[in-house]
């Protein structure tokens, strides 16, 4: 366990308040939607099990309850944003946590957006870990193999104007 992996994932959340015309079980006549981007750290053996552990959590963000402005509050996961993978492993988190700087959680850049505001919700194959070469895959023996050597994605294509992020490098012959 202690060989494993750490993992950021970033859940896109929508909280929906809701009204409704009095005397009625009807849809409701008004409603508010906001979004935030929360954020998990956890373990997992390589990137395409943390995949499957983020993704598994999705359906557990559906709650609903009445302590919000409207009659009634809805919170669901709209998607992953982000799932980076960080440099220590899990056995070396508690000398990582000592450092000058403690452990870089990746970022949250508020302009990955939508049209509507709304932040990204990106395929499996857009996150980050199964893109970036600085989230490679480590071999036990300490080899770094990059995800364009496993057949992996060369170009990164943005449906929005202008440098997101650059393209994967590739390694050196």
């Amino acid at each position: 366990m202690d060989s494993h992996r750490l993992f950021v994932a970033r859940v896109v959340v929508a909280i929906e308040e809701r009204w409704f015309a009095p005397g009625t079980g009807g849809p409701p006549v008004r409603s508010e939607r906001r979004h935030l981007v929360e954020s998990f750290l956890f373990a997992a053996p390589d990137a395409e099990a943390a995949y499957e552990v983020a993704a598994g959590w999705l359906p557990g963000f559906s709650d609903s309850n009445h302590d919000g402005r409207g009659e009634e509050t809805a919170l669901f996961a709209l998607g992953l944003h982000q799932l980076e993978e960080l440099i220590p492993r899990l056995g070396e988190l508690p000398s990582a946590a000592q450092e000058h700087y403690g452990i870089d959680l990746g970022l949250y850049d508020p302009d990955d957006v939508d049209a509507d505001g709304v932040p990204l919700v990106r395929t499996r194959e857009q996150l980050e870990v199964f893109l970036s070469p600085s989230s490679h895959r480590r071999e036990e023996e300490g080899q770094i193999r990059f995800p364009a050597d496993e057949g992996g994605i060369q170009d990164v294509e943005f449906d929005r104007p202008g440098p997101r992020h650059p393209p994967p490098l590739t390694p050196p012959s």
